[in-house]
């Protein structure tokens, strides 16, 4: 499987957003990360936030919406970021994986299985 490789802009773009939302008391994430994903070919910006739980996963958008308004952000890749719970079993291993490390940050996964699902690629920032 050919992955096509994560640019210099959107790693940029999702440290912009990571330090955005670390600490943000609006919206409380506890991850994010870009995976590839190989049925469309496209690297994919995962959120990992309670709100998903709290509020719905609807809401959790408006929510997000609100910080990403202001923030002069590209619209294609905001519209490659997907809120995902911190209680799904994929983030649920990351968590078992990385969630003591200090910082992950640039930490790369490829070619590999967490939590029974195969990972083609990844980019970390933070997994807590």
């Amino acid at each position: 499987m050919y992955v096509v490789p994560i640019s210099a802009t959107d790693v940029g773009f999702g440290k912009r957003l990571w330090n955005a939302l670390r600490g943000n008391k609006k919206f409380s994430a506890t991850g994010l990360l870009w995976l590839f994903d190989s049925t469309t070919n496209e690297w994919r910006l995962l959120i990992a936030s309670p709100l998903v739980d709290e509020i719905g996963r609807r809401k959790a958008y408006g929510e997000l919406t609100e910080i990403t308004n202001s923030l002069d952000l590209d619209s294609e890749q905001l519209q490659r970021i997907a809120l995902i719970s911190p209680s799904v079993p994929f983030y649920q291993a990351l968590r078992s994986v990385f969630g003591k490390t200090e910082s992950v940050e640039g930490a790369r996964l490829g070619n590999t299985q967490v939590g029974g699902m195969y990972i083609d690629d990844a980019y970390l920032y933070e997994i807590r």
